[in-house]
């Protein structure tokens, strides 16, 4: 690809080749020419690490390096997406940006994280939004600007993505496309309803010696298959193994070995027989190095989208076996879970105009002013690429292993391992679990506590010591539920029990307050992105639809002390005509899904488990041939009593600021509405079906 020539007219370039064929080291010899010509690089990534490795062998600044390093930012710098934004560290403007070169290299990864990620861009998704589309216009229309996509997955949705963007200014893309197809070798896929068969397997050939990279979806110590366990297990199988494991913790902790790695992984790897990657490998990292590696091995969980799980696989370049677990189906959806592009829109723009609506009616505001159409073409790509991924996760297995045909795979089923080989794992890595993450809970809880300040100081610190992020979890989790952090309440938060608790919260102690909460919520997203919002992000922040229903299935009724319930009493065949007639709503803004074959006590656990809590089975009553199950409620001890009082102490403490400052005006009346506002009273609000 090296010899390969752009004419100088060209404004949007595609660049299109499979994994290894040298797409970065052509972007490279492309940057030196826009140097050449006076012209700056922006270079935009999804992932820190990816951006500094990038830059690294652009030979531009990362935009963390620019005010240290005297060229500053006069060739350009390197800038991850959700950084694109005025009070971000690179102060980003997009009309700053011209007559120069943008280079947005997994440009597939890089445009979905923009649209759906959850981490910093969601807090300033439309100010990011604004300016990415600004940029693409700035530079296209320039006389010399360019943009490059590249990608071995770009498709015609990123590039008509862009082309919509650039709105008035029409180009026509300059596409290269690379059909050599190498042979990738072999790749032994493993059964199983888990990774058991991969690790003996691993096991052996780690006991004949050799080097192995070991792939994972997940890192947390509490992940049985995540990077921190499985390290751990293999520490105490093998003791003299020489080990590095590369997630988001170990290359931001500056006391660990692979502490800023990414930038240089083929001069480090070499020094270790086993290597436990996390997703931070997933992308844009090459490793080149030559008869180092006997083996690549993958446990995929079902959380990444499919194309990132084979990104992952071709890191390592030379031709080695990989060897892969992948779950049968996916664990994450997109919105709704919709396999559609109408599906999954539509029930954005239903949930929007219902949340508007209930606010404007609790609230007894105006929302009129509030840009619910803001730029549908970033919608509609959000749409397209969701539904996809969305298809895909139901067929998660499926769906890999096609895609591994595609990128030159022969797929061998590996043989399974025996009931004894596999128990062993199952118990060493269950132990290693337990233990590793017991240790963590413990020192999370016997963290000093530390004042708001220093809070702060951390979160906007991103190289952080296991020690650092221990108290800053604990400060965080203090001023979450407000009580004494306990080991057991760290393993409950992990388990997500604070969105749970917080809808039970506002379902019975905290309900008058639910309304000032969700507007305040949505005027700070209207605040920040100037009164447009994104419908999927503005969506997820907004309660009071989701506690509106099971207000209307009358949910709490089946958490009376005492009473006995079975599936054939009188209130349980209300509660399920009540499910099914909402089960459309239901799955829209509770994410559960209801179907008539289910039983009436099946579906109340179902959205009781949306508050933790459930119905303890106490029997059977009835005659032989027609006895029923016995159901009943038992309050749980689990502190959340506690939680709650603090809860409504700390938002009565905000309302009687709230009536100070307004004076009164107008305050009773809110309250009064917010009191009585009730699923029923609503104009047909959640009628639509999605």
């Amino acid at each position: 690809m090296d010899h390969l020539l752009v004419p100088e007219g060209e404004k949007l370039i595609i660049l299109k080749a499979p994994k290894g064929t040298g797409k970065t080291q052509w972007l490279s010899t492309e940057v030196a020419k826009a140097h050449d010509l006076g012209r700056r690089v922006l270079i935009i990534t999804h992932r820190i690490q990816l951006g500094e490795a990038l830059c690294d062998r652009f030979g531009v600044n990362y935009v963390t390096e620019v005010r240290t390093n005297e060229t500053g930012t006069l060739l350009g710098y390197g800038v991850c997406v959700d950084s694109l934004h005025q009070e971000s560290q690179a102060r980003f403007n997009p009309n700053d940006w011209a007559n120069d070169v943008i280079i947005i290299d997994e440009c597939d990864q890089v445009f979905w994280h923009l649209l759906n990620s959850g981490t910093e861009v969601a807090k300033r998704r439309v100010s990011v939004l604004k300016n990415v589309k600004q940029l693409v216009q700035n530079v296209l229309g320039s006389e010399h600007g360019k943009i490059y996509l590249s990608s071995a997955d770009v498709s015609d949705t990123d590039v008509k993505y862009v082309l919509s963007l650039a709105g008035e200014y029409r180009v026509n893309p300059f596409v290269i496309v690379n059909n050599y197809r190498h042979v990738a070798g072999n790749c032994y896929n493993y059964s199983g309803s888990n990774p058991k068969n991969l690790i003996a397997a691993l096991d052996k050939v780690i006991s004949k010696g050799g080097h192995h990279l070991l792939c994972c979806s997940a890192q947390k110590a509490k992940s049985k298959w995540g990077t921190q366990a499985l390290e751990e297990r293999f520490r105490r199988k093998f003791p003299h193994l020489r080990i590095l494991r590369i997630d988001s913790e170990s290359v931001a902790d500056p006391s660990h070995a692979a502490f800023g790695c990414i930038a240089h992984l083929n001069e480090i790897l070499t020094e270790y027989d086993l290597v436990i990657a996390s997703p931070s490998l997933e992308t844009g990292v090459s490793i080149d190095i030559r008869g180092h590696f006997d083996g690549v091995w993958g446990i995929f969980q079902g959380v990444q989208p499919v194309n990132s799980v084979r990104q992952m696989l071709a890191r390592v370049r030379e031709t080695v076996d990989r060897h892969i677990w992948v779950r049968e189906w996916g664990m994450s959806v997109v919105g709704n879970g919709s396999t559609t592009i109408g599906g999954l829109l539509r029930s954005q723009h239903v949930a929007t105009q219902a949340n508007i609506a209930l606010l404007s009616a609790a609230d007894n505001d105006d929302y009129s002013y509030v840009d619910q159409n803001f730029q549908p073409e970033s919608l509609q790509t959000w749409g397209k690429r969701g539904s996809v991924i969305n298809v895909e996760m139901r067929r998660y297995r499926e769906s890999v292993l096609a895609g591994l045909v595609e990128d030159g795979y022969i797929i061998i089923d590996a043989s399974d391992a025996s009931d004894d080989e596999t128990g062993a794992v199952i118990e060493s890595v269950k132990a290693a679990s337990v233990e590793l993450y017991a240790a963590e809970c413990e020192a999370i809880a016997d963290s000093p506590t530390i004042s708001d300040a220093e809070l702060k100081k951390l979160q906007d610190t991103r190289a952080k010591t296991k020690t650092e992020r221990h108290q800053q979890r604990k400060a965080e989790l203090s001023r979450r539920y407000e009580v004494d952090v306990t080991p057991d309440l760290v393993e409950k938060d992990d388990d997500g029990w604070y969105p749970q608790l917080r809808m039970h919260y506002y379902l019975t102690l905290g309900r008058e307050f639910l309304t000032t909460r969700d507007a305040k919520r949505a005027k700070a997203q209207l605040e920040l992105g100037e009164n447009s919002l994104w419908k999927p992000d503005f969506n997820k922040g907004q309660l009071l639809p989701a506690v509106l229903l099971l207000e209307e299935v009358n949910l709490l009724q089946l958490l009376t002390p005492g009473v006995r319930l079975r599936s054939s009493d009188e209130a349980m065949q209300e509660f399920i005509a009540l499910a099914l007639k909402h089960r459309h709503v239901i799955k829209n803004y509770l994410h559960v899904s209801i179907s008539e074959k289910l039983t009436p006590i099946a579906i109340a656990q179902k959205l009781l488990a949306k508050i933790d809590l459930k119905l303890n089975y106490v029997g059977r009553l009835g005659k032989r041939e027609n006895r029923e199950c016995v159901y009943q409620f038992f309050a749980p001890d689990d502190q959340r009593d506690s939680i709650f009082g603090q809860w409504l102490n700390r938002d009565e403490l905000f309302q009687n600021e709230l009536v100070s400052v307004s004076n009164n005006i107008g305050v009773a009346e809110k309250e009064r509405k917010a009191d009585t506002l009730r699923f029923s009273d609503q104009r047909s609000i959640f009628k639509c079906k999605t």
